[in-house]
């Protein structure tokens, strides 16, 4: 039976998603994420098709009989599905390319098809698309990906609607941010003409990595004020590993061990 405070957040929030992303990243990732599904401190999460431990992440899926988890489309650091070689180094460098005319949109979308396939080819029915560094945002991108979800019978694609201060520090993140918002607000319209769904407000762009008690209570809070609306929590939980943190080094300061606490912790 679940405990009554955990009862009552079910309850008074149905409408806020508790998504963790990364999933098949790593072992110790996958099993931080599988533990928050099956005590049900987790709505769901969004599972790597080119991550490393994909094969381990989709045996304790289909083992546990696990359900609403999604299809996070990757474009770096991982090798392509459909080529096995190594993407662009860092969502930097897709972004540069991007912005020149170099990333080809035909092998974007072979590659996410492939990525999409992967997953269902193991059993698991994918419940929504979201992408790695919110790539999937991009104008021309979107469009493969609400193509897809409508192929694919998928039903929601994430965007990010954060608000965030240009005040104190993280300033270059949150400029990342206000750009999110921008497209995310021009791509509601498409993705609700296509009959799909999304969120109305996410909260996890700022933190990623490093997500708080603020972070939270701040979703819980827009839960609670818009009840009509679809919150999302995005995080990052998983166990902590020496071999992850040096290989993902680069990500800056990532707590997978503390977001997996906090999400534990029913107060």
């Amino acid at each position: 039976m679940l405990p009554k405070q955990k009862i009552l957040r079910m309850i008074e929030h149905p409408n806020l998603k508790i998504i963790a992303d990364d999933l098949g990243l790593h072992e110790s990732v996958n099993d931080g994420i599988i533990f928050l599904l099956k005590e049900k401190k987790i709505s769901g999460a969004s599972l790597m098709a080119n991550g490393e431990a994909f094969d381990d992440a989709t045996k304790q899926i289909i083992d546990a009989g696990l359900k609403n988890i999604g299809v996070h489309l990757n474009s770096v650091e991982q090798r392509s599905v459909v080529s096995g070689e190594l993407m662009s180094k860092n969502h930097r460098i897709f972004f540069l390319k991007y912005i020149l005319g170099l990333v080809k949109k035909d092998h974007i979308r072979q590659e996410f098809e492939a990525q999409v396939k992967k997953i269902i080819q193991t059993g698991i029915k994918p419940s929504f698309i979201n992408g790695n560094q919110h790539l999937h945002l991009l104008p021309g991108i979107m469009n493969i990906c609400i193509k897809l979800a409508a192929e694919y019978d998928i039903p929601y694609i994430r965007v990010v609607n954060e608000s965030a201060s240009l005040s104190g520090g993280k300033l270059f993140r949150k400029l990342q941010l206000l750009f999110l918002n921008f497209l995310s607000s021009a791509v509601k319209k498409k993705i609700k003409k296509a009959g799909l769904d999304c969120n109305d407000f996410f909260v996890g762009f700022i933190n990623a990595g490093n997500m708080n008690d603020d972070d939270i209570k701040h979703a819980e809070a827009l839960a609670k004020k818009y009840p009509d609306k679809v919150v999302e929590l995005g995080c990052h939980p998983g166990y902590e590993n020496e071999k992850l943190r040096q290989k993902y080094r680069h990500w800056g300061d990532y707590n997978w061990q503390k977001e997996l606490e906090l999400l534990t912790n029913d107060k």
